[in-house]
């Protein structure tokens, strides 16, 4: 009889601590804290909390991080773009819980709820299956904030991959093209004039990957080599002799004598991107690598590194391929 107590006791203790704990075997990962600005012109993203952890990509001044963790007071784990790994906490500015930004996410539980707000207890605005794509415009209190089908709701960010920018590009979505103009989403204005479509040469984006591959080598003034280090134009210089390319060898001499002259709205990856001392000297040149960011050798502090146009006045661009 006692042993038959002993047993109903264990049980109602087994049911209570169960009912404590959440349930989660459907989801992805942690819940993310939030959302920061990146606070550099070219800032890294390791593949651990040190700086002796490699390099896996580097975001530019401005955009905006998911703070996946704030792992410790030196170190955050942060997802950019599909990208996990972790960033230095001085180059996070502006950290909060909630914010506003643009991406593409991939629901990875099973039968998940958009939810009208960012509650458990909230109203389901519908369930939907792993693998189904939304857009992700903004983050709050670890809840997405999503558009899908026209509908607008939260997700619950450990029930949420966000994808890579390849994958978002190439992702097929039932939301409609306007689908983000939600009521605290930025809006463009209403006579806004889309730029036209840049021509995307395969050889262009070739020498655009050549030049990505190079970020972390070295600044050497007049040097053009990976062993040695590179100025801007010597960078720029031996990307396109890789590609069978030859231009003029300094940066103002590139602009005077190769490629034609386009805009910045037809700027497509390849192409490159000229900047000038006092707006008349040239006296700087980088590769456009798409998505208003452009890779060169910077400084003899950052070697070759990626940087947001947004970072300097963009003086011309000329197209070489």
């Amino acid at each position: 009889m006692k042993t038959a107590k002993r047993l109903v006791v264990f049980l109602l203790l087994v049911v209570i601590i169960s009912s404590m704990v959440p349930f989660t075997a459907s989801a992805n990962g942690t819940i993310a804290w939030g959302a920061a600005n990146v606070n550099g012109n070219s800032v890294r993203i390791r593949s651990g909390p040190g700086l002796d952890h490699p390099v896996l990509t580097n975001a530019v001044r401005g955009e905006v991080v998911i703070v996946i963790e704030r792992t410790s007071d030196e170190w955050h784990k942060v997802n950019f773009h599909g990208t996990i790994g972790y960033m230095s906490v001085p180059f996070l500015e502006n950290r909060r819980e909630a914010a506003n930004f643009n991406a593409r996410g991939s629901i990875s539980g099973s039968s998940v709820n958009m939810r009208e707000r960012p509650d458990t207890s909230s109203s389901s605005l519908g369930l939907h299956p792993s693998g189904t794509v939304m857009d992700i415009i903004g983050i709050n209190k670890g809840w997405y904030k999503v558009v899908h089908n026209n509908v607008t709701g939260y997700v619950r960010s450990d029930l949420m991959s966000v994808l890579s920018r390849d994958s978002s590009s190439s992702s097929s979505s039932s939301s409609s093209p306007d689908a983000t103009a939600a009521p605290d989403a930025a809006a463009a204005p209403a006579d806004a004039t889309p730029a036209p479509a840049p021509i995307v040469s395969s050889l262009g984006q070739q020498i655009a990957d050549t030049g990505v591959g190079l970020v972390g080598h070295g600044y050497r003034w007049a040097g053009s080599s990976p062993s040695t280090g590179f100025d801007c134009s010597g960078f720029v210089s031996y990307v396109l002799r890789q590609h069978g390319i030859s231009v003029t060898r300094s940066s103002a001499g590139m602009f005077r004598d190769n490629g034609v002259s386009i805009s910045r709205s037809e700027l497509a990856p390849g192409d490159l991107v000229f900047f000038a001392r006092n707006g008349y000297a040239i006296d700087h040149v980088g590769i456009y690598i798409g998505d208003g960011r452009y890779v060169h050798s910077s400084t003899a502090q950052t070697g070759v590194i990626i940087s947001s146009l947004g970072s300097r006045t963009l003086f011309g661009a000329k197209r070489v391929v």
